[in-house]
């Protein structure tokens, strides 16, 4: 790999070509913002080929170097300065932006890679008697801010040697891993057993076991499998303090859970060791995939609820697409013409007004049969039109590869990023209302939005928005924009984030959802387990 600016931040695998489809999706986007040409004179462009140097040279002095090389060998302790540039950012929009500019004011000093639990114990203890900052790295997939090395110090890099499958346990459902496995490995090892650990985020490819629980993340079939805390049994983590072995039983009543206080903690309190999930059987053949056309987002959205408020089992996989971001959909893939487009209108599923549904049920035939069922009734007693599998399938297709296009998307000019809520179904439609009449006010912006985890009290809300990237300034105003995005969610009752996590991107509000009280219980934690505040010091409040 060359050590260029541009594989420091394009997602993914930097060898990967991009398709014809997602060419034409991007072309398709240019021609809705009104973008001509191909903007290669952009400066977020200017960079992308030159070698990676950075401005700030390693502070680690020899003999802390030295140090890190006796415990983890010298193979696996890297001060060049590509691989201190990536990892030194996640995949945030600002964090590309600056990545492209190359500014990068917080490098960390190293990169080290342990490849033991003892070894990360002792790379811990090491950094927490000399005051050394550690940032632990999974995929770096964080769009939070959560990676920035403030203070140097080292990037604990799990994903190169500590990512292995240490047991199944069969006869009680789980698997237990190491931190730095990324989903695939992970998957493809359960899948080969005939089993699933029902965890799907979009960054799916590219993310670690520790990062879910780090980032307290949700996977896109979380309606049916449960969210990354629903799934954990156990985990150990490597604290300056001390190791902490929590869970691991099949439930208890032993005092409080110190794992709620860990998961989502961001690396703000130790590294994420080992992780025991449960797993469920599994057989592709017994999924059932339907889809269908609605007339307006609300009746959808009640359709959805009604779901999850039933007693029947929900979709695993249960998503809906906004008006917006169905007509999109459906001009990229040429179906809002023809008569594929004359037939709906027809039948009063009018352009700017027609909303998509997808569901999966997985599981027993005999629970699918009865979920999709249920579902069918639901969907047509609210005016729903069935489209079979056809749009579920489609969407599968492409869940993982959308990611690619955000890269091309900057090389054509274009701004593109997200953010995501989570609201109560009383107050879902007032919040998706005001987020998307604050984006357009922007100016030339595209707003897609959808809903992919549901519960029985609420939803989750992802707004996809795009425009043209500014020719001055570009950062410094999206930044503000984007402050008021979140701002607008805490307005209308809204969560600062259902699944990203808070990093550095929203930490400054979160008093506008935690009371002092609970804030100063959180410090306190803090100073006890990382009583020297080595721990990504920066992140959330501290």
């Amino acid at each position: 790999m060359r050590h260029t600016w541009r594989n420091v931040y394009n997602w993914g695998d930097t060898e990967k070509k991009i398709d014809k489809t997602i060419a034409h999706h991007i072309e398709h986007f240019k021609h809705l913002l009104g973008i001509e040409g191909t903007m290669r004179d952009l400066p977020l462009n200017a960079n992308a080929h030159d070698e990676v140097k950075l401005a700030k040279r390693s502070r680690l002095n020899r003999v802390a170097l030295r140090d890190f090389m006796r415990i983890v060998g010298s193979e696996n302790v890297q001060v060049d300065d590509f691989s201190r540039a990536k990892h030194s950012f996640g995949k945030y929009y600002g964090d590309i932006v600056r990545m492209r500019l190359g500014k990068i004011a917080h490098p960390p000093d190293a990169v080290v890679y342990p490849g033991t639990e003892n070894e990360i114990m002792k790379i811990v203890a090491y950094c927490n008697l000399k005051r050394i900052a550690i940032v632990p790295w999974g995929g770096g997939t964080s769009v939070t801010r959560a990676l920035e090395a403030e203070k140097g110090g080292i990037a604990l890099d799990l994903t190169r040697n500590y990512r292995d499958v240490i047991s199944l346990n069969e006869i009680d459902s789980t698997v237990t891993v190491e931190a730095g496995i990324l989903g695939p490995d992970l998957e493809k090892y359960l899948n080969d057993r005939g089993y699933t650990c029902g965890h799907f985020p979009q960054s799916f490819e590219f993310a670690t076991v520790g990062g879910w629980l780090a980032a307290r993340g949700a996977g896109q079939a979380s309606t049916g499998y449960g969210r990354i805390e629903d799934l954990t049994v156990g985990f150990t983590a490597i604290t300056p303090t001390g190791k902490i072995a929590c869970g691991n039983y099949p439930a208890a009543s032993v005092g409080g859970d110190i794992r709620h206080l860990i998961m989502g903690s961001e690396g703000t309190l130790g590294v994420i060791t080992q992780v025991t999930l449960r797993i469920r059987k599994y057989n592709a053949a017994n999924s059932v995939m339907q889809s269908y056309m609605f007339k307006s987002f609300e009746s959808a959205v009640t359709t959805m609820r009604q779901m999850m408020q039933t007693e029947v089992y929900p979709p695993h996989f249960f998503r809906i697409s906004d008006p917006e971001e169905t007509e999109i959909g459906l001009g990229m893939k040429g179906k809002d013409k023809g008569i594929a487009g004359w037939f709906l209108n027809k039948l009063g599923f009018k352009k700017g007004g027609r909303s998509l549904m997808y569901a999966i049920f997985e599981g027993d035939p005999r629970q699918t049969k009865v979920g999709a069922s249920a579902l069918n009734r639901l969907a047509r007693k609210n005016g729903g039109l069935s489209l079979g599998s056809y749009a579920t399938r489609k969407w599968l297709e492409q869940r993982y590869s959308s990611a690619y296009m955000r890269d091309p998307m900057m090389d054509a000019g274009i701004r593109i990023d997200t953010l995501e809520t989570a609201v109560h179904y009383s107050r879902l439609t007032e919040l998706w209302n005001a987020v998307r009449e604050y984006i357009k006010r922007d100016g030339q912006t595209l707003c897609l939005t959808h809903i992919s985890h549901t519960y029985e009290t609420g939803a989750n809300l992802y707004f996809i928005f795009a425009s043209p990237m500014l020719g001055k300034d570009e950062l410094g105003r999206f930044e503000k924009f984007h402050r008021g995005i979140v701002e607008t969610f805490v307005k209308h009752g809204g969560t600062l984030s259902h699944h990203h996590g808070i990093g550095r991107l929203a930490a400054h509000s979160l008093p506008k959802q935690h009371s002092p009280a609970t804030l100063a219980a959180w410090r306190a934690v803090k100073k006890t387990l990382d009583p020297k505040g080595i721990m990504n010091p920066g992140a959330l409040i501290f």
